[in-house]
């Protein structure tokens, strides 16, 4: 536990009745201080700071690491962290900064975040969880939720992407072959800035065409250079090029059809299009979550903004049971509720509680759960019955065939299939799926989905108050 540092002497600076008097002990800050133990920060950090050149590192981890917290908890960027650290004295207590001194610089802060890096986060963050399970919270069953968090970059179009691309390629070309960057327009080149606003529509389409032309021309004659560094940025420019860019009736002109997992940014290069729904789109990234029912956020994982909810469950479980304790239930909304999902949560002795995803047939025909199903046989909306079937042992699915004489006659068959006889696949889950359909039917699964309701406030909060509405930094 952080305590007060003793002078030699009382004094007004020092005197333990002073901060007794001016902090109360109901802030925050204090509540953490008195419930969390800090003192293991220092030892899993001894490696990041030499011990032999210039003063011994005794303190700074643990001072950096609390730095942090308060930065998280009061949205402070890096030099309002400063200076609350100099001027704040509950904050100056809290981190552990004798009174009389000045403070860190700001650049610190970034400095011990390189540091550390994500895995060493992480393992700070787990060993803090495991004091609050100690102490009783945080345990049992959880919920897992996404949100988005918006990029903190300008978003740029088109023509402004292809930019970031020739200024990447420059810059590389500047530092390997000067007379080649100077041969290709230098600063001018790769600082040149468009100014869109101000064109038509029309003379956008021909600026698109110049500078695809400049891109392309700087492009092939960075290819002749050895330099690994040049060759990623031309690979990058390329990308760029690919998915933007396309050639019809020998024009150069935008891409129409959707990229997936499309680069939208240099400067950030993991930010990526997602959308919240179909009429909500972003750009950033995706906050998972999972919360214990007494309010603990007790995992987190970044992912670009157009990863799949319910693929970032498995690892958001595993994380957790690895570096704390493990679940007997997990609640989440349609996304997690997958039939593979619930598969391997049960490997693992846990039960996924989600709604099904209900029917839907991208042909608009009618969809699979409007027929019977069961293990041998399977019946149609029309009452048609079938128990011709194959099992296909690669994949562990079965599919049951109709005979084209049946749908022939059937009179729902201009709604069912527009081959001569309708198939339906069982997937190898099918009984994991039916239990779980059954489980959803039950108040249990109500007072479930209420429970799991709990976290989307939690969102609200580290987004109001905490900062996540906007990404701090650039990258995962």
């Amino acid at each position: 536990m952080f305590s007060i540092p003793k002078a030699s002497q009382t004094t007004f600076i020092y005197g333990p009745t002073v901060y007794k008097n001016l902090i109360p002990e109901d802030h925050i800050l204090c509540r953490i201080n008195k419930q969390v133990d800090f003192s293991f920060v220092n030892e899993a950090c001894k490696d990041l700071y030499s011990q032999n050149q210039g003063r011994p590192v005794k303190n700074l981890p643990e001072i950096m690491f609390r730095s942090a917290i308060v930065q998280f908890l009061m949205d402070y960027s890096d030099r309002q962290m400063e200076d609350a650290a100099r001027y704040n004295l509950i904050i100056k207590w809290f981190i552990g900064i004798p009174i009389e001194d000045r403070s860190y610089d700001h650049s610190a802060l970034g400095d011990f975040r390189d540091r550390l890096g994500e895995k060493r986060w992480k393992k700070l963050f787990f060993v803090i969880l495991k004091q609050i399970e100690d102490a009783g919270f945080a345990k049992g069953n959880q919920s897992a939720d996404a949100t988005h968090v918006i990029a903190n970059i300008a978003i740029p179009g088109t023509i402004g992407l292809i930019r970031q691309g020739i200024k990447a390629i420059m810059e590389e070309i500047e530092t390997v072959d000067p007379k080649l960057f100077e041969e290709l327009g230098g600063k001018k080149t790769a600082d040149k800035k468009e100014k869109l606003h101000t064109l038509k529509p029309d003379e956008k389409k021909t600026k698109l065409v110049d500078v695809v032309e400049e891109a392309r021309a700087i492009r092939d004659k960075a290819e002749k250079l050895e330099s690994p560094s040049v060759k990623q940025k031309i690979e990058q420019l390329n990308q760029i090029l690919n998915e933007n860019i396309e050639v019809k009736n020998g024009k150069v002109q935008k891409k129409k059809e959707h990229v997936k997992n499309k680069l939208v940014s240099i400067v950030d290069e993991d930010a990526r299009h997602g959308a919240k729904s179909d009429s909500k789109p972003f750009t950033g990234y995706k906050a998972n979550i999972m919360k214990s029912d007494d309010g603990f956020v007790t995992n987190i994982i970044g992912t670009a903004g157009n990863t799949y909810d319910g693929d970032v469950l498995l690892p958001l479980v595993d994380e957790k049971t690895e570096n704390s304790s493990k679940p007997q239930k997990i609640r989440g909304d349609t996304h997690y509720g997958s039939a593979e999902n619930r598969f391997q949560m049960l490997q693992r002795r846990i039960t996924v509680v989600a709604p099904i995803q209900e029917g839907f047939n991208p042909t608009g025909l009618l969809s699979q759960d409007k027929f019977i199903l069961d293990k041998t046989s399977v019946t149609c909306p029309a009452g048609n019955r079938t128990m011709i079937s194959n099992y296909n042992k690669k994949e562990g699915t079965t599919t049951f065939y109709f005979k084209k004489e049946i749908c022939n006659q059937c009179l729902l068959k201009d709604q069912c299939t527009k081959q001569e006889g309708r198939t339906i696949t069982i997937g190898k889950h099918h009984d994991l799926v039916m239990e779980a359909k059954e489980y959803n039917k039950t108040q249990d699964f109500k007072d479930d989905m209420k429970e799991r309701a709990h976290i989307e406030p939690k969102n609200a909060e580290m987004k109001r108050f905490h900062g996540m509405e906007r990404a701090r930094y650039w990258g995962l």
